[in-house]
């Protein structure tokens, strides 16, 4: 699912372009730009395929995260709820800001549980951090309204689901603050880059200034000249991202379109052969970037794991997922009992994701390529019935 799957000859007029008038520098230069800046142009297509207000460009996914958690005040000590099960950035993100990171539980479509986070707001509680995962909506729904009825910012970590949708509205765009992620191994990249996306004027103003130094950036004043809203640190995209940005956004619906196709078939000779996809809260909204099985036991999910990988599949089990399973995280885990003001801090051991992990350990994923012809596809599907087979016929 590599996003330079879908690069071809429209990625190397954007970059040579953007080379020829040696204009690479996102702000400044004014004079000598003829009006074109390419990230900008990256940030309004962003717009308005999503409908949101603001979209700032940034550095990558993990930027995007602490840039947004900074746009709506997180402060040191401050507790954010979010998922076990997420890429370690979200909550590299939290510490980042020296705010303390709050593991919610999941719910069978495998994102962070609705009621598992109300019973943990405290009055330390600042924000709420949903994840979509592997292709799939969070219950945004519910996380809309816990945020109105607790008045916290939510926060989606949409990072890996760029082009999802929810009921109808783009992902990253329902929350106070949406991030998507542009990295080499996301459907559509520019090779490292990302986006926040947000509709209030004054989260946007913190974090356009937060993310270059805290520049108030105007065209008005050159590079230097501008003035100063306070600190701020370097998460600047370059014109060249900007400029392949540009085309990953338009390359988008067709490069969901292919995967959606594969993953249809595959589904399809799934549920005959008697397998459970993971539920999801929006089936037309899935970017189709995973498929992803829930077995009866875990037992089960493991000979269906070494079956499909025997006859070509390559299938893992979500509970030994390093990447995205904070189980695995030792660095979180080794953290101190205290938060940045001696505050006592959650438990990260392993013990204390036994629900989550429960859930994990019967759960089968693999990842699809964008471009899969009519033989990937098949040998996927051969994979998927020998999994079956070992798993639910005995």
């Amino acid at each position: 699912m590599a996003g330079t799957e879908i690069f071809g000859t429209e990625e190397i007029r954007a970059v040579t372009d953007v080379i020829e008038r040696r204009m690479v520098h996102r702000y400044g230069s004014h004079h000598l730009r003829n009006g074109i800046y390419r990230v900008e142009e990256f940030e309004n297509k962003a717009k308005k395929i999503t409908g949101s207000g603001y979209a700032l460009g940034v550095a990558n996914g993990t930027a995007a995260l602490i840039v947004a958690l900074k746009g709506i005040g997180i402060q040191p000590g401050d507790e954010i709820i979010t998922t076990p099960f997420s890429f370690i950035a979200t909550v590299e993100a939290i510490v980042a800001c020296n705010a303390v990171p709050v593991l919610g539980e999941i719910d069978g479509t495998l994102g962070l549980d609705a009621d598992s986070v109300e019973r943990l707001i405290s009055g330390r509680t600042r924000a709420i951090m949903p994840v979509h995962m592997f292709g799939a909506a969070a219950d945004m729904d519910r996380f809309t309204d816990l945020g109105k009825k607790y008045n916290l910012p939510v926060i989606e970590d949409a990072c890996e689901v760029v082009g999802g949708t929810y009921k109808g509205r783009y992902l990253g765009s329902l929350g106070t603050c949406g991030t998507w992620s542009f990295d080499p191994n996301k459907t559509l990249t520019v090779g490292e880059g990302g986006i926040v996306l947000t509709d209030s004027e004054d989260v946007y103003f913190k974090m356009d200034c937060y993310h270059d130094h805290g520049h108030i950036h105007s065209k008005e004043h050159d590079r230097g000249a501008e003035g100063k809203s306070g600190l701020g640190v370097n998460y600047r995209l370059s014109e060249v991202q900007g400029a392949l940005g540009i085309v990953a956004l338009e390359k988008m619906l067709s490069a969901l379109g292919m995967l959606r196709a594969a993953k249809k078939k595959i589904l399809k000779a799934a549920l005959d052969a008697g397998l459970k996809p993971r539920p999801v809260h929006d089936e037309e909204g899935d970017t189709a970037s995973h498929v992803v099985f829930i077995l009866p036991t875990a037992e089960k999910a493991k000979r269906f794991k070494a079956a499909a990988n025997h006859a070509g599949g390559s299938f893992g089990i979500i509970a030994d997922n390093t990447w995205h399973y904070a189980k695995h995280w030792k660095a979180l885990e080794e953290m101190g009992e205290k938060d940045y003001f001696g505050n006592r801090t959650p438990s990260y051991s392993p013990a204390s994701m036994a629900k989550s992990d429960a859930m994990l350990s019967c759960a089968v994923m693999a990842g699809l390529n964008t471009c899969m012809d009519d033989s990937a596809v098949e040998k996927m599907i051969e994979a998927v019935r020998a999994g079956a087979q070992a798993a639910l016929q005995r």
